[in-house]
């Protein structure tokens, strides 16, 4: 049976296409604020997890430099030769409260002690038996007066001792920069005018000498008004004290004195 292609168009049916389905604007919101909370989730998680982690790390305290004996307040310093000398210059003339001490450091204090880092002519001998870790630089402010003093732990008393009798000669003056000469006072000068005078010319210095001072014998350096300009001596056989004066050494002896017996 044929069936003609007229026919055939009459007897299939046509086709409709559904309309497309709307989404509810409501659902839209709904999912776009879900993201946003799950990102956001995922982001306070994140954050919370580092702040765990940085607070349940081990904090490291930052490193601090032993020193021999009680200090009040410390400094570094750095350079070597003069310019060492000039960072030290510059803290003692910074204030320090009546009866302080101020230590002064090097960052790598460990290795090389600021006695060593002056480069000044000292006997080998005397350098090689320092031990820098257990040395130290300062400043003391006794009796009104600032000066620098040097705690240097040594390795042997008699080499030691007997390096720094060597040096007595020169040591006053390769150490003046630090412990300088004391100047004359005013005097008058005969002129067709009669007039004072103020003059700065150091006046001439003795050599060493020994004494005892705070129980302790030292060797001192006077001029010749009488004044201490330098002084040394051991606390015990293994810790020399180099200082300005006898008031600066007393105070740095007591309180070596007071840290070792704690």
């Amino acid at each position: 049976m044929r069936i003609s292609m007229g026919a055939a168009r009459k007897t299939i049916p046509k086709t409709t296409e559904a309309p497309p389905k709307k989404i509810p604007l409501s659902s839209i919101l709904y999912g776009t604020a879900g993201a946003i909370l799950l990102i956001a989730g995922g982001v306070g998680v994140y954050i919370a997890y580092g702040r765990y982690l940085s607070a349940s790390a081990p904090i490291i305290p930052a490193p601090t430099v032993a020193a021999p004996i009680f200090v009040d307040d410390r400094a570094t310093v750095d350079g070597v030769g003069t310019a060492l000398v000039r960072n030290i210059e510059q803290s003692v003339a910074s204030p320090l409260k009546e009866g302080t001490v101020r230590l002064l450091y090097l960052e790598n204090a460990t290795t090389t002690s600021v006695f060593s880092a002056l480069q000044s002519p000292a006997p080998g001998a005397l350098l090689r038996n320092i031990t820098a870790a257990r040395s130290m630089a300062g400043v003391v402010n006794v009796n009104g007066t600032q000066s620098p003093f040097f705690i240097l732990s040594v390795a042997a008393y008699g080499d030691t001792f007997a390096a720094m009798l060597f040096w007595e000669p020169s040591m006053a003056r390769d150490l003046s920069a630090l412990f300088p000469q004391y100047s004359s006072a005013t005097q008058t000068v005969s002129t067709s005018s009669p007039q004072a005078i103020a003059t700065s010319t150091p006046v001439s210095v003795i050599s060493f000498r020994d004494e005892v001072v705070a129980n302790h014998d030292t060797r001192v350096y006077r001029d010749s008004a009488g004044r201490i300009v330098l002084l040394y001596g051991y606390w015990d056989q293994i810790t020399l004290v180099i200082a300005r004066n006898a008031a600066a050494f007393t105070e740095i002896i007591g309180r070596l004195a007071t840290s070792r017996a704690q």
